[in-house]
């Protein structure tokens, strides 16, 4: 044990280089653009999957907001009555 940590845990200089360097090219291979679509199917399903992903995150937007206007609505009343 060195410094309380187990020897299984301390990685040597060069490991920690190799790790680096293989998270960066993950990185750089992952933020490489995706080509377009040429298939008119495949555009319609990105859209559509893009449509639905906004209206759920709506709907789930209003389930949330709804569901606080009980908690709210007399905490606001009463604000607003302070202030008249």
């Amino acid at each position: 044990m060195m410094n309380g940590l187990p020897n299984g845990t301390v990685r040597a200089a060069s490991q920690a280089d190799t790790l680096v360097n293989d998270m960066r090219g993950a990185l750089v291979k992952a933020a490489e653009p995706v080509a377009a679509p040429d298939d008119a199917s495949e555009i319609e399903r990105a859209v559509s999957y893009r449509i639905t992903t906004v209206l759920m995150v709506l709907l789930l937007g209003l389930v949330f907001v709804t569901s606080a206007a009980p908690d709210l609505g007399p905490s606001l009343a009463g604000v607003i009555q302070s202030h008249l």
